[in-house]
């Protein structure tokens, strides 16, 4: 029996399938599918209509907005290329518009460019558990349920392990930055990940979406800790963006700065829903306990912002 040929148009679900140890079956990504490495090599079959990496946050925004307004994709599909592939799977998703191309779209292009109906599976997920559902999801679409199984217990695994041992009876506040100008929490299972990790996210909802924020609530607010995640920014680029924010007066009357209890993540991990995740988690439970849970992280996941990091940009 021929292998399944999967295309996943989202790094999360990418992710995944190389998880699952179904790499070789996937044939087609995303332009933003970069991890694993074996991933940035493979046809990419749905791009961004502009390329935004050199971009701010505040003008990256701006693009977004005017395209939601016009009513224009930020997105577009290869359809020739997804006409060669002949995908038998197709995963994508209807959580964000501005992180990946939204399934309506993947629908319609597949029905146009294809003679034949792929499975096409569509994934939204809020919660952790609706992340450990979608790994057994696309698991059992690709025929590896059993590895599936495996590794959703394994991830519930290290969740109780962080859960159990950060529990003290305290409960410090934390301030998750998902986007930095307009500055926005974090939303869907983020919130829910401070709280496993011994902390509470006072201004955001646990498995409810993300949200402008404004400064005046962030200063009454007075987060104990800052986590600084802006979405699908590597740690490069969450240095570079946190260092504006040195320029505020806002952002330095917050004790957490003045005190040093900033931590940088790499934001591209933490916007994704899949194996991950639980990176992150471990990441809050060190940043916030360290004498619990010191060098329990992966490298790369996070670090204390430096003085550096905070100073004005110039």
């Amino acid at each position: 029996m021929p292998a399944m040929r999967i295309i996943s148009l989202l790094p999360s679900a990418t992710e995944i399938v190389f998880a699952l140890g179904l790499g070789d079956s996937l044939v087609g990504v995303s332009h933003m599918c970069d991890h694993p490495a074996e991933a940035r090599g493979l046809p990419i079959v749905s791009r961004s209509v502009r390329s935004k990496s050199h971009l701010s946050s505040a003008e990256i925004d701006t693009i977004i907005q005017q395209a939601r307004a016009s009513g224009n994709p930020v997105y577009i599909i290869d359809e020739d290329l997804l006409r060669r592939l002949q995908p038998d799977l197709i995963l994508t998703q209807e959580l964000c518009e501005v992180c990946a191309v939204g399934a309506g779209s993947v629908f319609e292009t597949a029905s146009k460019a294809l003679d034949y109906q792929p499975e096409i599976l569509s994934i939204r997920p809020a919660s952790l558990d609706d992340i450990y559902g979608n790994i057994q999801r696309i698991g059992d679409a690709a025929g590896a349920g059993g590895s599936a199984s495996g590794l959703v217990a394994e991830l519930q695994e290290r969740s109780a392990y962080v859960a159990e041992r950060a529990e003290d009876g305290s409960r410090p506040k934390v301030f998750c930055i998902d986007w930095l100008e307009p500055l926005r929490n974090t939303g869907q299972w983020t919130p829910e990940l401070v709280e496993l990790a011994g902390g509470a996210e006072g201004l955001a909802e646990k498995w409810g979406k993300s949200r402008e924020v404004g400064w005046d609530e962030v200063i009454a607010y007075q987060p104990d800790y800052v986590m600084v995640m802006p979405c699908a920014f590597n740690m490069d680029r969450t240095i570079l963006e946190t260092a504006r924010l040195a320029e505020r007066e806002e952002w330095n009357s917050l004790n957490a700065v003045r005190e040093g209890r900033v931590y940088l993540f790499d934001g591209q991990i933490p916007s994704r829903h899949g194996p991950r995740v639980i990176d992150v988690l471990e990441g809050l439970a060190e940043a916030m306990r360290p004498d619990r849970f010191e060098g329990l992280t992966r490298p790369g996941i996070f670090r204390p912002a430096s003085l550096r990091d905070l100073a004005t940009v110039t």
